[in-house]
């Protein structure tokens, strides 16, 4: 049984037989959730084989998390479409606000013109600026602003502290410490995954981009319509735009994004940090080079990312060239649709769901194959773009087979 159980793969053995010491954290994915190989009962009771059991377990988890993760985002990106969309087409509003503004006096609007909006500081606190100027803007974003929160709460889901490996490394971490325990114990970097954390982040920046550059122009052709038929104070306020704490989020972005392996969301790092140095630069007086040169930088490297990873980074070439008009026109904000980037998510969504067999590439990224569970083609990792597959049932050396317990995720229903 100890032999059927892979017991060696676990634990280090005396000569006489017994067990010794264990052996380092196996790789993710690789344990079975094997059962008795005479009756086919399970094997969970059996306190000799708790440790591999419970490795199984969590591996299990794990791929839960995943496929739950992947099938949630898609209906969050496909909104924010549409809420994008909906911002585009409310040029309508412009006209309501004049009838609405009427009557208003002098001196009224001389006092709003020594005020100043101040969008600065996090993204958060950007967005609670924009929605503290009255219930019109309020209304205007209400749907998007319920998108938002629906992505801040998905983000936390997601979150490496919230995944199987996550909270039992925390309730060890704790344990250890009321027990007084100070020998240090490895964080399971190499098992939790980031992918999604990183899918929901630049999502959260893409939703608060949206809102913030409306927001900006939606102002600037209010104000064009004539001082004195203006509804409220805010319209004829100036606007102090600092958004040094988003640039600095995407230069993280693309940090963390290089260290993991994930050429499209460092990509979308380096776009956004354009995007936003291009909505600065369309909203302030004195225009600073010094951005200028940073963001054609960061489009300079995102593009060179492309041309090494095109499958990874399908249809972004032409969203470097849309940001690339913001920097040098001058245009706070223009969008472009990537099918290609709506088709990834979509089959996203059910990437890891059905009969497929689980794999781990290289770079730790895991992923399915489908049919027969065997690589018929070479083929590339969906994240990273590493071999995974080779022809006639062949992986490329290091990527790795998980258990076998995919018929479990067959009856899965989400």
């Amino acid at each position: 049984m100890d032999g059927h159980m892979s017991m060696s793969d676990h634990y280090i053995f005396a000569p006489d037989g017994s067990v010794s010491d264990l052996k380092a954290s196996s790789d993710p994915f690789t344990g079975e959730l094997k059962s008795c190989p005479v009756c086919r009962s399970p094997l969970r009771n059996i306190n000799r084989y708790g440790r591999i059991v419970r490795r199984g377990l969590l591996d299990e988890s794990t791929k839960k998390f995943i496929t739950w993760a992947n099938a949630q985002f898609y209906p969050l990106t496909e909104r924010m479409h549409v809420e994008e969309h909906n911002l585009r087409e409310r040029d309508d509003e412009h006209s309501a606000f004049r009838q609405r503004g009427e009557g208003l006096n002098r001196a009224t609007l001389a006092s709003a013109a020594r005020r100043s909006i101040r969008l600065e500081g996090s993204r958060s606190q950007q967005i609670t600026a924009i929605l503290e100027l009255g219930p019109r803007i309020r209304s205007r974003y209400k749907a998007v602003t319920s998108l938002r929160r629906e992505i801040s709460h998905f983000l936390r889901k997601v979150s490496e502290s919230e995944q199987p490996f996550g909270r039992i490394y925390e309730m060890v971490t704790d344990l250890r410490r009321r027990h007084s325990i100070t020998s240090t114990m490895e964080y399971p970097s190499q098992v939790l995954q980031v992918r999604n954390r990183l899918l929901a982040t630049v999502l959260a920046i893409r939703c608060d981009f949206a809102i913030l550059s409306d927001f900006l122009e939606f102002k600037r052709k209010l104000s064009s319509r004539g001082t004195f038929q203006l509804p409220e104070a805010w319209i004829t306020a100036d606007v102090y735009l600092n958004l040094g704490a988003n640039l600095k989020e995407c230069e993280e972005m693309v940090a963390e994004a290089i260290t993991r392996n994930q050429p499209m969301h460092q990509v979308e790092g380096h776009l956004y940090f354009a995007r936003f140095s291009a909505l600065e630069r369309a909203n302030i007086e004195t225009k600073d080079n010094s951005l200028l040169n940073k963001a054609e930088d960061h489009l300079q490297q995102a593009r060179s990312v492309c041309e090494a990873f095109p499958s990874q980074t399908a249809g972004m070439l032409e969203e470097i060239i849309s940001v690339e008009t913001m920097l040098h026109d001058g245009v706070s904000y223009t969008t472009i649709t990537n099918e290609e980037k709506r088709q990834i998510y979509a089959a996203m969504a059910s990437e890891f769901s059905g009969t497929g067999h689980w794999y781990r590439c290289v770079n730790g990224h895991p992923f399915t194959i489908g049919e027969c569970g065997m690589a018929m083609q070479v083929s590339n990792c969906p994240q990273c773009g590493a071999p995974v597959g080779e022809r006639d049932h062949q992986t490329v050396q290091g990527v790795t087979a998980a258990g076998d317990i995919e018929m479990e995720f067959g009856q899965m229903r989400f």
